[in-house]
């Protein structure tokens, strides 16, 4: 092959880039936005002139790593050695919940990673997948996602950070950090998503068109993905499929060249969601026909069509008929080129198979799976019982019933886009078109028929978890109760008996998982009632109308209206959907080995008609005739085994400049027996403002640990343009006025109130505005006197 100009990494990226694009035909400019999808396309076999991206191309061979390995060093060889320019082909999977490829590690779903409010292991999680990423010779993960949820009746909240853009924003970085920078000489691509609006759907309705004025456009949807671009670096982005009053995003110029490119200053690959492109024409109608729809989306900032076919073809039509510009072409081209430069692949395009693992779960893997999880349990409730609260379990010998359709399940704890459930789905509907399959009844894809049919590192269920941590001693007893979906009370009377027989009952109940099918939440699930599916709250009551103190775990995706389980059952907790290691970490959090201090990222509210509902207007009186806008747990809200004091609170100044620092101090002291972690959350309200601000916004927050009668000093460093509003012809503004501040355990849970003054001038911060506060711990011992 010719030592042409672009091969040449001497050069600057944007020279590389014009001499290839120089060099190529119409059909092979077409072919780098081509992103074909690998459970439908055979990406294995490209043509000719290559693809531009592969996804999922690993993931459905469902082999061991090595292999797998092995297999995408063929699929470069193809690209390198076989098409004419020897461009090497991006490889991409989903990386949310762990690398989407068999024998990874399945961490926690993204709203648990939340619940942890630990922005730093979460990063620590996201290096872990990036290096398994690296080692297989995928450089692009479809992740993270940076929609702000808010409406439980969605089926996808269970893959966002939650319902707070400042919570949402510090996570996304965080993983977005920590992929992009995992291997020091492997640049990879993180790939936020779906910009913008997404979450914000009609009636909580996936795909469904979004009502959303600009200001609210900007200050609660575009603001994590800003912060996660200026601060993490995002190299990609995903847009929605949703239409936003009416324009749909992925072909809409003002949304992805004017506000994602201008405005947010995102200068990296933009790779449509799976057949969006064509939902142009198919679903929003405003393109004529696919050509039309293909013509749009890449006239808008398109730069990548991830479709179950394959466009190459249609785009050269387009271009040869008028339809595109071959100057549009050539701007997506140029993008998709210049990304392949940026990360090596022109001059790292293989992976060394020698240095890939028998498996990508090692022990420590599993033990960083593990610790995100148990950091990531919620407790919601634990009241006491004859006097003592019902949590944790003694080590007393004893016996557990443990009972619930997810108690011995393994699909019942993993999320929608784990390797496991997603590829099970992904098999059975490729076996239920194969009339030589042999299933039982492949065309049910009812969540209770969700069956592992793939290979799986090994998951630990919270049966397996409890009887390994409860020891010899203690009897532990099982009974699945009821089916997860299914009206199904046949299991009743033996889950009755064995509670009754017990000193304590664990219930494990919750959803399935699922993506369009086979699931009571996830992609495409969505709901009206926000309740335990089938028949799980009755089985619920049965158990605890026998009087055995009982503990409901909740092993879900979906945030519950828990109102009824509230007032009857005195201990609860929530890992959501919690991994390959929830039964482990449930048991150490049920037994006292950790002390919980898992935040709900999302509130459960008391009624789902109020949804929805911001979590600070869950703190404002509000009513239905029939119901409330309340919440049942707020945002924030989490229990301990031990307790914690706030006090001491000093500002550093009263007054300061709209342009300013805000400075609060505090302490928090640990004035119970156990050690244990304290979030630590700092909100802010703006009391006047020339457009209506939120009651309370979170701007601050910190996990900290302490031992029993310890205390530490909490300095928070707050930017005055975390106040700042979106005005239509300012931009962003900080105004003059009070800020108030409310310092506590949650949203709800307020322990301390202040007060500042911002003064002078209106303040307009652009692009270098910061997104974060800063906030220090010191023990007191050594803070000055």
């Amino acid at each position: 092959m010719k030592q042409y100009a672009y091969r040449d990494s001497s050069l600057s990226i944007d020279e590389r880039v014009r001499d290839l694009l120089g060099r190529m035909t119409l059909e092979e400019k077409a072919a780098q936005t081509a992103a074909p999808f690998g459970a439908v396309v055979d990406v294995h076999t490209p043509p000719e002139t290559g693809w531009g991206c592969a996804a999922a191309a690993l993931s459905t061979l469902g082999l061991p790593p090595r292999e797998t390995a092995r297999r995408a060093n063929e699929l470069q060889r193809k690209h390198v050695e076989d098409t004419r320019l020897g461009v090497p082909v991006l490889l991409a999977e989903e990386a949310l919940v762990g690398l989407k490829v068999r024998d990874a590690t399945s961490f926690p779903a993204a709203i648990a990673q939340a619940a942890t409010w630990e922005p730093e292991l979460i990063e620590a999680m996201a290096r872990t997948i990036g290096a398994q990423m690296a080692r297989l010779g995928v450089r692009q993960a479809l992740s993270p996602l940076a929609d702000v949820a808010r409406d439980p009746r969605w089926g996808r909240v269970e893959e966002t950070y939650g319902e707070e853009p400042y919570l949402v924003g510090a996570m996304a970085t965080a993983f977005v950090r920590g992929l992009q920078n995992s291997v020091e000489d492997v640049p990879l691509i993180a790939t936020l998503k779906h910009f913008l609006g997404y979450s914000a759907s009609d009636g909580g309705r996936n795909t469904e068109p979004v009502q959303l004025g600009h200001n609210e456009l900007r200050e609660v949807h575009a603001t994590p993905f800003e912060r996660a671009i200026r601060e993490g670096g995002a190299r990609g982005v995903m847009p929605a499929y949703s239409a936003i009053d009416r324009v749909p995003v992925s072909g809409s110029k003002a949304y992805l060249a004017r506000l994602l490119r201008g405005e947010l200053g995102f200068d990296g690959l933009v790779i449509s969601d799976l057949a969006a492109v064509g939902q142009l024409h198919t679903k929003h109608g405003t393109a004529g026909d696919s050509r039309q729809a293909l013509a749009q989306a890449l006239r808008a900032g398109v730069d990548l069509d991830l479709d179950n076919t394959v466009s190459s073809d249609l785009i050269v039509e387009a271009v040869r008929s008028g339809v595109l510009a071959e100057a549009d072409l050539d701007r997506a081209v140029s993008s998709v080129l210049r990304a392949k430069f940026e990360i090596g692949l022109f001059e790292r395009p293989y992976v060394d198979l020698d240095a890939v693992p028998e498996t990508l779960d090692s022990t420590e893997e599993r033990e960083l799976a593990r610790t995100i999880t148990e950091k990531a349990v919620v407790l919601l409730k634990n009241d006491p019982v004859g006097g003592t609260p019902v949590l944790p379990l003694s080590d007393a010998p004893r016996t557990i019933a443990v009972i619930g359709p997810n108690a011995d399940r393994p699909m019942g704890q993993l999320s929608s886009y784990s390797y496991q459930v997603l590829d099970s789905i992904t098999k059975r509907f490729a076996l239920a078109a194969d009339p030589q399959a042999r299933m039982e009844d492949p065309s049910q894809t009812a969540p209770d028929d969700a069956h592992l049919l793939v290979d799986s590192v090994p998951v630990v269920t919270f049966l397996e978890g409890i009887r390994l941590r409860a020891g010899d001693d203690s009897t532990v007893l099982y009974e699945r109760g009821c089916p997860v979906a299914a009206e199904d009370r046949s299991g009743f009377a033996a889950a009755v008996k064995a509670a009754s027989a017990a000193d304590v009952a664990v219930l494990v109940v919750g959803d399935q998982a699922g993506i369009n099918s086979s699931g009571t939440v996830g992609e495409g699930l969505d709901s009206t009632e926000c309740a335990l599916p089938g028949v799980q709250r009755e089985l619920v009551e049965a158990v605890v109308a026998t009087g055995t103190p009982t503990v409901v775990v909740l092993s879900h995706g979906r945030p519950y209206v828990l109102g009824w389980m509230a007032q009857s059952v005195p201990a609860i907790l929530t890992s959501f959907f919690g991994g390959e290691e929830a039964g482990s970490a449930v048991a150490s959090v049920l037994f006292g080995d950790v002390n919980p201090a898992g935040r709900l990222p999302i509130a459960l509210l008391e009624s789902v008609g109020a949804a929805p509902v911001p979590y600070w207007r869950t703190l404002q009186p509000g009513a239905y005739v029939a119901g409330s806008t309340a919440a049942v747990f707020p945002f924030g809200h989490g229990l301990s085994y031990t307790s914690f004091e706030y006090r001491d609170l000093a500002v550093a100044s009263p007054q300061l400049p709209t342009d300013g620092l805000v400075r609060l101090s505090f302490t928090v002291t640990n004035t119970g027996e156990r050690a244990g972690d304290e979030v630590v959350q700092v909100y802010g309200h703006d009391a006047i403002g020339r457009t209506v601000r939120p009651e309370r916004t979170l701007v601050a927050f910190r996990r900290l640990r302490l031992e029993p009668g310890a205390a530490a000093r909490v300095a928070v460093e707050i930017p005055t343009s975390l106040f700042a509003l979106w005005d239509a012809e300012d931009g962003w503004v900080v105004e003059p006025g009070e800020i108030r501040f409310y310092i506590g355990a949650s949203s709800a849970d307020v322990r301390l109130r202040t007060s500042v003054t911002l003064t002078g001038a209106d303040y307009l911060p652009r692009v270098d505005r910061a997104f974060a506060s800063r906030t220090i711990v010191e023990d007191v011992d050594q803070v000055a006197p």
